[in-house]
């Protein structure tokens, strides 16, 4: 599996002797993000912080307004300070969550997938496209997981090819660092005729071999 970012994506200067495109497509935005924001449950962290933020930042206000008037304790914090640093938790959940969610429907622009006669490419990337060439000669393992009719995912490797579900994700404290931005696409994410698309990989690497 090779890796070369890009700012112009010509998948054609990236083949080789007699390799050709036999097949090409870009997601299905909807399940395409379903299943990028199940793979990075980092965003949930997002809300917790806004939650708690904004407790932390109404809680003394409402104390605040609710005293009686009168001279404050010395060597007493100022409630405004409170206030403030609520905010600031506010602001990181803010960019935690919905400032993932932008780079995700981002990335979303830049992906596109490829299938040759002898490999697969995945164009993909929030902050520019990258290209990911996969030889489907020396892939041990592709994985198929249908999502909804037709669509479905397709994975090279042992990647999981399944959207992640429960409510547990919200809890999921080790998924939380690591993961999101960095993680590259394993496969050919929320495609249309996937079970198609997975004979034909089969036959291709049935002839390579």
């Amino acid at each position: 599996m090779e890796t070369r970012g890009s700012s112009v994506v010509d998948v054609q200067r990236y083949l080789i002797k007699d390799e050709r495109v036999v097949w090409s497509a870009q997601p299905v935005r909807r399940f395409f993000l379903k299943y990028l924001f199940s793979q990075d449950p980092s965003r949930f962290l997002g809300y917790y912080f806004i939650v708690f933020g904004l407790v932390f930042a109404l809680m003394p206000l409402l104390v605040f307004v609710s005293m009686p008037p009168g001279p404050s304790s010395k060597g007493e914090p100022p409630i405004i300070l409170f206030a403030v640093f609520g905010l600031f938790f506010a602001g990181m959940g803010y960019v935690l969550s919905f400032g993932r969610r932008r780079r995700v429907i981002k990335q979303l622009g830049n992906t596109a997938y490829y299938l040759t006669n002898a490999r697969a490419f995945i164009v993909s990337g929030a902050d520019g496209p990258t290209v990911t060439t996969i030889d489907l000669r020396r892939m041990p393992q592709t994985s198929l997981w249908l999502v909804d009719g037709n669509v479905g995912n397709i994975v090279f490797g042992d990647a999981d090819p399944a959207i992640q579900k429960g409510f547990w994700r919200f809890f999921d404290m080790w998924g939380w660092w690591g993961r999101g931005d960095r993680r590259r696409l394993p496969g050919f994410i929320a495609i249309e005729n996937a079970e198609e698309i997975m004979r034909r990989i089969a036959q291709i690497e049935d002839g390579l071999r």
